[in-house]
């Protein structure tokens, strides 16, 4: 597997924060907690992404730091 990059997207206007492994492809996405949808291949079912909604409201108000190489862990407060 060759080198690549975290992608993060930030929707103001929804309050949604979209985190891929990658470029985004083609996926699916399941709730897994409350507005927190993980990201799924459509072809192979691997995890590629996260998407979390009303991200501001949970609290993070201050940006996301996440040093890299990266081994992340999203938790509802």
């Amino acid at each position: 597997m060759g080198q690549q990059n975290l992608e993060i997207f930030y929707d103001a206007e929804a309050d949604m924060l979209e985190i891929f492994l990658g470029e985004p492809t083609a996926c699916h996405f399941n709730e897994i907690e409350d507005d927190l949808f993980e990201g799924r291949e459509e072809e192979t079912d691997k995890l590629i992404g996260f998407k979390i909604f009303n991200f501001k409201k949970r609290g993070i108000t201050n940006g996301v730091r996440i040093p890299l190489p990266a081994n992340i862990k999203i938790e509802s407060v």
